[in-house]
């Protein structure tokens, strides 16, 4: 019911607009208003984020050094606040914007290294080999 209700709105949108463009036209050409001037927007802020080792830590600035395909850099953060808990060598994850061509870090978090242990199973029980018994008559 839903879809069948979305297919009609889109269909009496679609003539809908169609006839206010043709009723809109004109038969003169628009001219360029000089007075107007066009503004560009400026790029947008790109939200990243990287997983690497600390080298370097401050109130104002942390450098993470990183891998990528065999080849090891280090980049540098601006941090608006400081951060707690984060000493150099710890890996960390850090969320940060490209803004102006800076590095600003948004969120440093630290990344925990899970070990996966192994029990031995309780149902798998040792037996003697046949050497050690003794033979049963």
């Amino acid at each position: 019911m839903k879809r069948l209700m979305l297919l009609v709105a889109g269909i009496v949108f679609v003539f809908s607009a169609s006839v206010f463009a043709i009723d809109g036209t004109s038969q003169a050409p628009a001219k360029a208003d000089p007075s107007k001037a066009v503004t560009v927007k400026a790029p947008k802020e790109t939200k990243v984020s990287i997983t690497g080792v600390v080298k370097d830590i401050s109130d104002t600035v942390i450098s993470v050094e990183r891998t990528v395909r065999g080849k090891t850099e280090i980049m540098e953060f601006a941090l608006d606040k400081a951060v707690e808990k984060i000493n150099v060598g710890d890996k960390v994850k850090v969320n940060y914007l490209k803004k102006d061509g800076k590095n600003i870090a948004t969120r440093v978090t630290p990344v925990v290294v899970r070990k996966i242990i192994r029990k031995a199973s309780p149902l798998r029980e040792t037996r003697p080999s046949s050497a050690e018994t003794p033979p049963q008559k």
